[in-house]
């Protein structure tokens, strides 16, 4: 029983030691994500993207990287403006960068694995924006998607997505539950005060999945032997790159998770390209995401946007691994 709680204390002490080098970075994230959401840049997603033409496709993955949104998120929004008459290059561009970078995830990136990895991180989802983007525009030519509405197998309920009444829930945004909405912004309209709101929301809903992917880091570094983990994340054998692309498809793992859990592994060291592989799909391959596609657009819909999620990782992966 001694030894029992002695590796409960130890896993405490490190799990303590962990996240408090993540502290301040955590933090500084969150106060980022929080003033975005305090004036809303976020929401006037669409009326910017009808301003530009093509160029749209740019606007979309440059607001996709500032976007506090995850990959759920990102999707009623996504669907919104998609019903609403943006063209469904620019919000397939947003849907796939978003996920990927936010002020929380850059900053936490930073001093999990450092400068390179977050400024990597960072080039890659506005790469993928840009792939996904251009990816659609020449599929919607070719299979004549002019109108959004071909893109559903079946009819969307109209209203607002923010309403809590709203009929179907998969595509129901949850802002209404969060601690800013339901108590705060009833209250005042003061910004500082629905800044702390927000902030109060950031540090909840990003806070649980860095907590989480800090535990899983600490026990798999514990538990798990490194010779296990090594040949996937160090490259030992060319196909560890599509193979972590497609193991990360039915893990449900945030941008936050992402790079906390390869936290403890950093020091392999992390190989380039089966890294970034993990950071991208991850995010990316969201399955809420996937089961939303299948069951409202049409098939070819689904499967445009699982391809470009996985070609675009491993094709982003081993640039990064051969030509750096």
């Amino acid at each position: 029983m001694e030894t029992f709680f002695n590796e409960i204390l130890g896993l405490g002490a490190d799990f303590i030691a962990e996240f408090r080098f993540i502290f301040w970075y955590f933090i500084s994230g969150v106060a980022l994500e929080a003033l975005v959401r305090t004036y809303g840049w976020h929401i006037r997603l669409r009326s910017w993207l009808e301003k530009f033409g093509h160029g749209s496709i740019w606007v979309a993955t440059g607001l996709g990287l500032f976007s506090p949104l995850c990959a759920c998120g990102v999707l009623p929004l996504t669907v919104s403006m998609i019903m609403a008459g943006v063209p469904f290059a620019p919000a397939m561009a947003l849907l796939v960068t978003s996920p990927l970078m936010s002020p929380a995830g850059y900053t936490l990136t930073v001093w999990e694995l450092g400068h390179q990895w977050a400024l990597v991180k960072l080039i890659s989802a506005a790469l993928m924006g840009i792939f996904a983007g251009y990816t659609t525009l020449y599929f919607a030519r070719r299979w004549s998607l002019d109108n959004n509405q071909n893109l559903f197998s079946r009819g969307i309920p109209r209203g607002d997505f923010h309403d809590p009444d709203y009929p179907c829930e998969d595509l129901q945004c949850d802002c209404r539950k969060q601690f800013s909405k339901r108590y705060v912004e009833s209250r005042t309209t003061n910004r500082f005060f629905i800044f702390l709101g927000k902030f109060v929301d950031g540090t909840l809903k990003v806070g649980k999945f860095a907590v989480l992917g800090v535990a899983i880091s600490v026990l798999a570094s514990r538990y798990i032997p490194a010779e296990w983990i090594e040949p996937l994340l160090t490259n030992t054998f060319p196909l560890s790159i599509p193979l972590i692309a497609f193991a990360t498809i039915p893990l449900h793992i945030n941008q936050i998770m992402a790079s906390a859990i390869l936290y403890g592994f950093v020091d392999l060291p992390l190989a380039k390209g089966p890294g970034l592989a993990f950071l991208v799909g991850g995010p990316v391959i969201a399955l809420p995401v996937m089961a939303v596609f299948l069951a409202f657009f049409r098939r070819r819909i689904f499967f445009l946007y699982l391809g470009i999620c996985l070609t675009g990782t491993i094709g982003i992966a081993y640039a990064y691994h051969y030509l750096f």
